[in-house]
């Protein structure tokens, strides 16, 4: 070992890339900490992990790479299980005529390539890599799979199924070295690491099935034996606070959770099936920022609208969308902007989801009498400058709202429906009169997420002629498409950013909502108002390239 780390030093040395004195200096350093030679060198300083892994690629003449200017080959990665290709620190990359082509951070480690040769049968082909980029490697090809399965397969059918089940199960949640304990861990990780929203765990006749929702969509990862159902949705209950003894009604909870140095809030779901409990859980990131107005994907013209519209003294402006579609994100960015300590805004939600700077926040709490309607005629006693509701739920709510417009609030909320003029009907079938809602309402954005195309695979083409013109496009066009690569797990869109139109309540709109006019005729109106449409909002991305032509028709086409 110690031969090891001087032969370390001497290379560098040779290179030009350290002093002797700073040799010395990093092997103090090693000893004082317990530090490899590599990591007290970056640590101090005297080298980048990247120039260290270009230093020792050319003196020991063996290639350096990048991750992302390689092409990983799935049938290699399956050579070496990721047990064993985390504990030599080597990632196996590609396979051509038995050879295998293995990255290493460190290429001095003569037995991790000759414990590779034993296992695979191959001959080995080392390349130099950084450590974190092997690091991230292992996340992004092998998803967790190997630690999983070693853990599956500690967990025997005895340990689950007893004749006390939800005793057995109980015990098993208390215990932090469980295997059942385990793989809920595993399951929660991997689902941070691959960016899922949400993790469903799912019972069949014979199996049971984990699916993660990835930008929107969701990826099947895994399908475990079906006997590990019990374990798994009891500790889950456990948790989230959950009655584990109770199967046969629905079930909510939450925990916090901390991974990888992410401050999670993970809010749970069961419900009964045929054969067993569904759980849902949706990873909400309390550490991630909440995004300025300009972050969330109003085009230009749309975001000067908007901004104008939240910075009017008083009126009711309405965020709708499904579920998981941001505008509770929309509706917080606003209030951030408009925030100041001249003006008192207080908010009633369920939960509370960020916590924000001058702003007074109420969590409702039904079952001690707090619920949306009583707690915002409390609120209208505090003075408000601004009010934001999580939700309008009720008729009880949306009238106190209206009237609190009315009374020279500015009065936020949300609301589910498919799109912007949609919203002036579900009030009206709540119960809230026409001219309540023309004297308060003022606007309604209505949003849908889009994934946007993968920046790393993507590609340009001339959009065929039918393809513009479902969408409504004259002329040749430039579009982007992707292919698919590793970065994206070959989906071809990686993240995704707000879909919105905004309906500004003119006076043509009011005389028609007094009419009771259908969505179809308020529609028709608004655009004749130059309304743009969430189909035409989606064009002007797709014209950008910041997504494809099929992702706006397959988002927006509820829509139109």
């Amino acid at each position: 070992m110690v031969m090891k780390k001087k032969f370390l030093g001497e290379l560098l040395i040779e290179a030009g890339a350290i002093t002797t004195e700073q040799r010395d200096k990093a092997l103090q350093e090693q000893k004082r900490l317990g530090k490899r030679l590599g990591e007290a060198l970056i640590s101090l300083g005297f080298i980048t992990e990247e120039k260290m892994a270009q230093v020792l690629g050319s003196q020991l003449e063996i290639p350096f790479v990048r991750l992302k200017d390689i092409n990983v080959a799935p049938e290699a990665v399956k050579l070496v299980n990721e047990n064993l290709a985390r504990k030599l620190k080597v990632f196996p990359m590609t396979s051509y005529n038995e050879t295998l082509t293995i990255a290493m951070a460190d290429p001095l480690d003569v037995f991790a390539i000759d414990e590779i040769k034993r296992v695979t049968k191959f001959a080995v082909n080392p390349v130099v890599i950084t450590e974190t980029e092997l690091m991230n490697a292992y996340d992004r090809y092998y998803r967790g799979t190997g630690a999983m399965e070693e853990v599956i397969k500690d967990i025997g059918v005895e340990s689950v199924y007893v004749p006390d089940e939800e005793r057995r199960a109980s015990i098993e949640g208390v215990g932090d070295e469980t295997p059942v304990v385990k793989l809920v861990n595993l399951l929660i990780t991997q689902a941070v690491r691959d960016r899922a929203s949400d993790i469903h765990i799912e019972a069949e006749a014979n199996i049971l099935r984990v699916r993660y929702r990835v930008d929107g969509i969701l990826h099947e990862v895994m399908t475990p034996p079906r006997h590990l159902h019990l374990g798994i949705v009891s500790r889950v209950k456990i948790l989230s606070g959950m009655d584990i003894a109770e199967k046969r009604i629905p079930q909510d909870g939450r925990f916090p959770v901390n991974v990888e140095g992410k401050q999670l809030d993970v809010r749970t779901s069961t419900l009964p099936t045929l054969y067993g409990e569904k759980v849902v859980m949706r990873l909400l990131e309390k550490t991630a920022g909440l995004p300025p107005l300009t972050g969330l994907g109003f085009s230009e013209d749309t975001l000067n609208v908007f901004i104008k519209l939240i910075k009017k003294p008083y009126g009711f402006i309405l965020a709708t969308g499904p579920t998981g579609s941001g505008k509770t994100t929309t509706i917080y960015s606003a209030l951030k902007h408009i925030s100041s300590t001249e003006k008192n805004i207080i908010t009633i939600e369920d939960p509370i989801e960020y916590n924000l700077k001058f702003i007074n926040q109420v969590q409702i709490n039904p079952k001690a009498g707090l619920t949306f309607g009583n707690g915002l005629r409390s609120i209208l006693r505090q003075d408000p400058d601004i009010i934001m509701v999580g939700e309008i739920r009720d008729l009880d709510t949306a009238s106190i709202a209206t009237h609190a417009a009315l009374t020279g609030h500015l009065v936020l909320s949300t609301l589910h429906t498919n799109e912007a003029v949609g919203a002036i009907a579900r009030l009206i079938d709540m119960g809230v009169e026409p001219f309540l809602i023309t004297s308060s309402l003022i606007g309604v954005v209505a949003q849908r997420l889009i994934r946007k195309v993968c920046p790393h695979c993507k590609e340009t083409y001339k959009g065929s002629s039918d393809l513009l013109k479902e969408v409504g496009v004259k002329g040749d066009v430039e579009l982007v498409k992707s292919k698919g690569c590793n970065e994206c797990r070959s989906t071809g869109y990686l993240g995704r950013e707000g879909l919105l139109e905004i309906l500004l309540i003119t006076e043509s709109i009011k005389k028609l909502i007094i009419q009771k006019a259908t969505a179809s005729e308020l529609k028709a109106q608004a655009v004749r108002d130059r309304f743009r449409t969430m189909r035409e909002e989606g064009i002007i991305k797709a014209m950008k390239k910041v997504t494809t032509i099929e992702e706006v028709i397959r988002v927006t086409q509820e829509t139109e």
